[in-house]
């Protein structure tokens, strides 16, 4: 697990700074912390994390405004075309919320808030650039957006299934 220095020392960064740089490095090292929190794949059997996110009192104080402001600023470029830059945060900040909400304290106050209306905007749009993409186009660069969709069907499930019960119903 990363630090929670390295983490604290990268987020210091950011708030001084600015620079959304250091948001992603963040993200990054936050996510990669958790990475067996975000269980995706929905045909292999459940797997139990070996630790438990923490809770949004344990993690600093603006980070659900810094991360309301960067999703909303992702669907507001997404309907003209996310760049893959800009593709690579929003999933970023897509995983963050599910490694979140796996944290059952947390559902709650990240369901009341709007990113799951931002989340479901932007898949619509995947979807639909997933759909009207021609065979050339299909094999170059649809695995980006068919990721994110993925991580949005596990989000919606972090948020309205937390214990899992569907998936637990269907493996058997």
């Amino acid at each position: 697990m990363a630090s929670k220095e390295r983490l604290y020392e990268v987020w210091m960064l950011y708030c001084t700074k600015r620079d959304p740089d250091y948001f992603k490095i963040w993200l990054e090292t936050f996510i990669s912390s958790y990475e067996q929190c975000l269980d995706v794949d929905f045909e292999k059997p459940l797997s139990r994390p070996e630790e438990v996110p923490p809770v949004l009192t344990l993690l600093p104080d603006n980070i659900l405004q810094v991360l309301r402001h960067q999703l909303l600023q992702c669907v507001q470029k997404a309907s003209d075309g996310l760049e893959p830059e800009q593709q690579n945060l929003a999933l970023l900040l897509l995983k963050f919320l599910i490694i979140i909400c796996r944290n059952l304290s947390n559902v709650e106050e990240i369901g009341t808030c709007s990113y799951i209306n931002h989340i479901i905007t932007m898949t619509t749009l995947y979807i639909q650039q997933l759909k009207s993409r021609t065979k050339e186009k299909e094999m170059m660069d649809q695995s980006q957006a068919e990721d994110f969709v993925r991580h949005s069907l596990a989000f919606c499930e972090s948020l309205y299934d937390p214990y899992r019960n569907w998936r637990h119903r269907t493996s058997g």
